[in-house]
């Protein structure tokens, strides 16, 4: 006898878009969603990520190069893509450098990509769910949003920003059948993180302070995205869930 709770991951019929959609979390998220039988328009400036993707599943995938730091280059994408039951917004970059160095260029550049350019796709894509009806936009935070780290500010209010303005859209967007969340990944296994490996003991004391004991993997975030665009999760909005081997609760 068929599962009828399985019905709620079916997507044979819905259409996504995914952004950092080359390696890592965006990935895995777009490849889990694409298996599921979602047509999946999969973004990213790494044109030869993308092209390694779209290799593995042609049939699904539908590649567009942009950048999230530049407004014509989003605003491009999302009259590319047209309406979606689906937005992944994952695309971003990491600064580690301390507050004293930073200069003005590279903290306008992860403000304009974490926070600035996932809003406004957000808002263009939203047009399209808004007339259709419904909805899921799915933003990739942090776990920095609930505590500090060293070299990382711009990037944890950047990730911070995103998880109040999350509370917000879903807010504005429920009553038009529209649900807004947001994923907080704790240390995963994707090339920002990969830099711990080659220093033991910089690893040795990140483990520690994991109670599950490992890394994540980027499958590991991309399971709970689909869980939060599936309609598994159909009385969920406004949320950030951390998933991070318990990072935060100590």
């Amino acid at each position: 006898m068929e599962n009828p709770f399985l019905r709620y991951f079916d997507f044979t019929t819905k259409t996504a878009c995914v952004t950092g959609a080359s390696s890592g979390i965006g990935r895995a998220a777009a490849t889990l969603l694409a298996g599921l039988g979602a047509v999946v328009h999969v973004a990213d400036r790494d044109s030869e990520g993308l092209e390694t993707l779209v290799a593995s599943r042609p049939e699904a995938f539908r590649p567009f190069v942009y950048d999230q730091a530049n407004r014509e280059s989003v605003e491009s994408l999302a009259r590319a893509v047209g309406p979606v039951d689906v937005l992944v917004n994952n695309a971003g970059i990491l600064l580690y450098e301390p507050l004293i160095n930073l200069k003005w260029d590279d903290l306008e550049r992860v403000v304009a990509t974490n926070l600035v350019g996932a809003i406004g796709l957000t808002r263009l894509i939203g047009v399209g769910m808004i007339a259709r009806g419904k909805g899921a936009v799915i933003h990739t935070g942090s776990q920095l949003t609930f505590n500090g780290a060293e070299c990382r500010s711009v990037y944890a209010a950047a990730k911070a920003g995103i998880s109040q303005f999350v509370k917000t859209a879903a807010l504005e967007w429920g009553p038009l059948g529209i649900r807004v969340n947001c994923i907080a990944p704790g240390r995963t296994l994707t090339a920002i993180n990969r830099h711990l490996l080659r220093d033991p003991e910089q690893y040795a004391e990140a483990i520690k302070r994991i109670p599950l004991g490992r890394f994540g993997q980027p499958e590991d975030i991309a399971q709970a995205i689909v869980f939060l665009a599936s309609d598994a999760s159909a009385y969920v909005t406004g949320q950030t869930l951390v998933v991070d081997g318990g990072w935060v609760l100590p």
